[in-house]
């Protein structure tokens, strides 16, 4: 058991410094990013007044507006004159930086598709990207897994992706859902010990194709459940940030598509699975759980995604497959690929699938779809009443044009946002921090059984926050955020500490520092990542620190 001992100190230092006040201004603007395209391509050259927006089915006024227009291609093989190439990077408002987040699903790729897709993806890198926006680099096995925080580097990136490469993926046994059930996992329903070898002659075939049936349907809702929290801590991680926030996941199928019902089979040709002679028989209840278990994890994914502001580019890199021969139920060839989830999750956050069998094509639809879109703003009536609220696009000027938005939002303020973030163990790689915040952790740490008592400090200088004159001197408000993960990234301690340091007489020396301090308890031998995050109320300033342990 992890947690958090509360037995904290504050110290503070006082001397004479004139510090500037800091106006916080609290507009509770929305922002929706749009994506236009006309028959495939991005469209440019809209304007404010050519977009209508609507909240819960309400028009709204559109105050803010912004504009991103395609990225254009840098060739890395003529390379230009230094003050050439300065010149060739937009200056984009860092408000609508692209941040990237290439999430790669070990769980549902094979290695060819997922390393060919990494080369065209690093090919896409080497030659259109010039330092225009950040990437950020993660696998999904036993959970997600960061390799690189948000960086411009183009080394770092490919290093990232060649860890990747070297590893192997779940069909080569060396990823497994182990620590499904501590993540929420289902259990399967128990099953006959029969042969597993089946014949259309055994009087009992169509009990145990159904059967069999339903235990893959059982299986795929495992497996899906195991694969969606990470996804989720993906999107959560950018809770608290800014800008143009994307999940580039490259996947196969996660196992997120309704369960295919009807089968061949019956009177009439088809039959349907879980009902027997018009009554359910003993798979339904599994066969319906199943069903129901996948639909509410998508759902959980676009609540996440667009709460976060999150878009999902999906890139199926084990492409589309066509039926061929026989497809009844003895037939080893493949089904036709069903994109029809992944369509609908990138849909409804503002994102794009990437189905095409053609990876080259694919790195270069998702930089051009990415790159150029329209930032819509409003105020709503509304100011962080904690609803979930429906958002609806449109464009007003003639033309057959094709909108990506995300299809909602949850009004929170931007401390509900960062305890959100604090939950996933990706935040404080994907939060630009604004604060300088420092996490000590203190040595040697006290043993009591098979626990660790970790001392923790974490330390913010006085400059970097924003101390305001009150009835007993100046004082500032701070919250300190503390959270522990596992190694699979799953959160076992999140909390909030207010603070009110404060002087009764003079001023904060430039050179002080608050320093909160407190203890963690974690289980001996276990390694665990702490993450730590200061906001300052005043100018809702953030900053993050985090460690690994393991003692």
């Amino acid at each position: 058991m992890r947690r958090l001992v509360i037995f904290a100190s504050l110290l503070l230092a006082a001397t004479v410094f004139g510090q500037q006040l800091v106006e916080k201004i609290d507009v509770n603007l929305v922002n929706v990013d749009v994506t236009v395209t006309s028959k495939g391509s991005p469209v440019s050259g809209l304007t404010r007044d050519d977009f209508e927006i609507f909240e819960d089915g309400r028009r709204q006024t559109i105050t803010n507006f912004y504009a991103s227009e395609t990225t254009p291609a840098v060739v890395a093989s003529s390379p230009a004159p230094a003050a050439v190439a300065r010149a060739a990077v937009p200056q984009q408002d860092p408000r609508f930086r692209r941040r990237v987040l290439v999430l790669v699903d070990n769980n549902h790729t094979t290695r060819h598709s997922r390393d060919r897709a990494l080369s065209e993806l690093e090919a896409m890198i080497n030659d259109r990207f010039h330092g225009d926006y950040d990437w950020s680099i993660g696998v999904i096995g036993r959970g997600v897994t960061l390799l690189l925080p948000l960086s411009s580097d183009k080394r770092a990136i490919h290093e990232a992706l060649e860890i990747i490469r070297r590893a192997g993926t779940r069909a080569e046994g060396t990823s497994t859902f182990a620590g499904a059930a501590d993540r929420g996992g289902l259990t399967l329903s128990p099953t006959d010990t029969r042969l597993t070898t089946m014949a259309v002659f055994d009087a009992d075939y169509s009990e145990r194709l159904e059967q069999a049936g339903n235990s893959d349907d059982e299986e795929r809702a495992i497996a899906a459940k195991f694969t969606v929290p990470a996804i989720l801590d993906a999107a959560r991680g950018f809770a608290g940030s800014s800008g143009r926030k994307i999940v580039f996941l490259l996947t196969g199928d996660p196992g997120l598509n309704d369960i295919n019902l009807v089968t061949q089979g019956g009177a009439d040709g088809f039959g349907v699975r879980g009902v027997s002679s018009g009554s359910p028989n003993r798979f339904s209840n599994h066969l319906w759980n199943a069903q129901k278990t996948i639909a509410d994890l998508r759902e959980s994914i676009i609540e996440e995604a667009n709460a976060s502001d999150v878009s999902f580019y999906i890139w199926n890199v084990e492409g589309l497959t066509a039926p061929g021969g026989d497809m009844g139920a003895t037939s080893s060839a493949p089904a036709l690929t069903n994109n029809s989830a992944m369509f609908w999750l990138a849909n409804q956050t503002g994102g794009r699938l990437l189905a095409g069998n053609n990876p080259a094509q694919s790195v270069q639809e998702f930089d051009s779809a990415s790159s150029s879109f329209y930032s819509l703003g409003y105020k709503p009536a509304h100011p962080d009443d904690g609803k979930y609220h429906a958002i609806s696009v449109r464009v007003k000027r003639k033309g057959d044009y094709a909108l990506a938005y995300r299809s909602g939002y949850s009004d929170s303020s931007t401390a509900t946002q960062l305890a959100r973030a604090m939950k996933s163990p990706t935040a404080a790689a994907m939060d630009a921090s604004t604060l300088p915040v420092t996490l000590i952790l203190g040595k040697p740490p006290q043993t009591d059984g098979g626990e660790v008592a970790v001392p923790i400090e974490v330390k913010v200088p006085f400059r970097a926050l924003q101390f305001l004159p009150g009835k007993s001197g100046v004082g500032a408000s701070v919250v300190v955020y503390v959270s522990v993960f596992d190694d699979i990234g799953k959160n076992l301690v999140a909390t909030s500490i207010p603070l009110t340091p404060g002087f009764k007489s003079g001023t904060p020396d430039p050179n002080g520092t608050l320093v909160y301090r407190n203890v963690i308890k974690l289980s001996k031998g276990a390694r665990d990542r702490v993450v730590v995050a200061v906001r300052d109320t005043a100018t809702d300033s953030i900053g993050m620190a985090t460690q690994v342990v393991k003692y």
